[in-house]
C-alpha cells in the first residue's frame, strides 16, 4: 500500500489457471462442458529490493539508512486482492522489521482507477507498535499524464491512541517513447499527536523487471531532535526488481 507495505526493489511473477475444461466419452462424440471462463483468474507478484532511506509519509522509518525491502502479491480479475510487504527498519519497539499485510478491491467507475484497502504494520518482535489502517485511492490517466489522490485512516486503537487522517495529491508524467517517468506527491497529516506536510519529486527509469528511481523527499515535521531529523530533506534511490 507502499507503495502502493508499494506502497523500497521489485519482481513480478506471473500464473493464470485454465477456467474452461472439456468432457470425452467413449461411446458419443467429444462434447464441451460449459465454459467457466468468468470464473476468476489468479495472478502472481513479487518484488525486491533496496533504497538508500526507508522514508513513509516524509519520515524516515531505517534511521536515514538504506533499507532491503520485498513483497508477495495475489490478484484477482474480479478486483480482489491480498498480499505482504516487508522491509527492515531502525529499532521500533524492539524489533528491526515491518511486515505489512493487507487486502482489498480494485476496481474503475467513471474514468477513475480506484483501490480500496485494509492494512496492518506488523513489528515482529516488537512491544506496542502494532497498529491497522484503511485506505482509499483513485486516479485518473489522460494520456501520458496521471493525477491521483489517497486517503488513510487509523482509527483509535491500542498502539495508536487518537485516530490519524492522512491525504496525499500525486501527480505524474510518463515521458513518451522513453522508459522514463516523473512523479510528484504532497501529503498532510493530521492527529491528536502530529500535524505536518510532506512532499516529494522524483524520476524513474524501468528496464525489463528492474526499476530504479531518484527522489527528494522533504517535511516539515519538528518536534524533539530525533523526529525532527528524520522529517528533514533528502535524496532517496532504489532499486527494486519485479517478477
Amino acid at each position: 500500500m507502499r507503495s502502493n507495505l508499494g506502497l523500497l526493489l521489485g519482481a513480478a511473477l506471473f500464473a493464470t489457471i485454465p477456467m474452461s475444461a472439456s468432457a470425452q466419452s467413449s461411446e458419443e462424440p467429444v462434447q464441451t462442458v460449459e465454459d467457466s471462463s468468468d470464473s476468476p483468474q489468479i495472478e502472481f507478484s513479487a518484488n525486491i529490493g533496496i533504497v538508500s532511506d526507508y522514508r513513509f509519509r516524509g519520515l524516515s522509518l531505517s534511521n536515514r539508512n538504506p533499507a532491503i525491502q520485498g513483497g508477495f502479491d495475489i490478484s484477482m480479475d474480479n478486483g480482489l486482492f491480498v498480499g505482504t510487504w516487508a522491509s527492515s527498519v531502525s529499532d521500533t519497539g524492539g524489533s528491526n522489521a515491518e511486515v505489512d499485510i493487507y487486502g482489498g478491491y480494485s476496481g474503475s467507475a467513471a474514468g477513475l482507477d480506484y483501490t480500496v484497502t485494509a492494512i496492518a504494520y506488523v513489528y515482529p518482535g516488537g512491544t506496542g507498535v502494532n497498529y491497522y489502517e484503511f485506505t482509499a485511492a483513485a486516479e485518473k490517466t489522460v494520456g501520458a499524464a496521471s493525477v491521483g489522490i489517497l486517503v488513510g485512516y487509523v482509527p483509535d486503537q491500542t498502539n495508536f491512541p487518537g485516530d490519524n487522517l492522512y491525504i496525499s495529491g500525486t501527480a505524474g508524467y510518463a515521458i513518451p517513447d522513453t522508459p522514463i517517468s516523473l512523479t510528484a506527491r504532497l501529503g498532510r497529516e493530521a492527529s491528536a499527536v502530529s500535524k505536518k506536510w510532506d512532499w516529494e519529486a522524483g524520476i524513474s527509469y524501468d528496464h525489463g523487471p528492474f526499476s530504479t528511481s531518484l527522489s527528494y523527499v522533504d517535511s516539515d515535521a519538528g518536534g524533539p531532535a530525533q523526529s525532527g531529523r528524520l522529517g528533514q530533506s533528502g535524496v532517496v534511490a532504489s532499486l527494486i526488481a519485479s517478477f
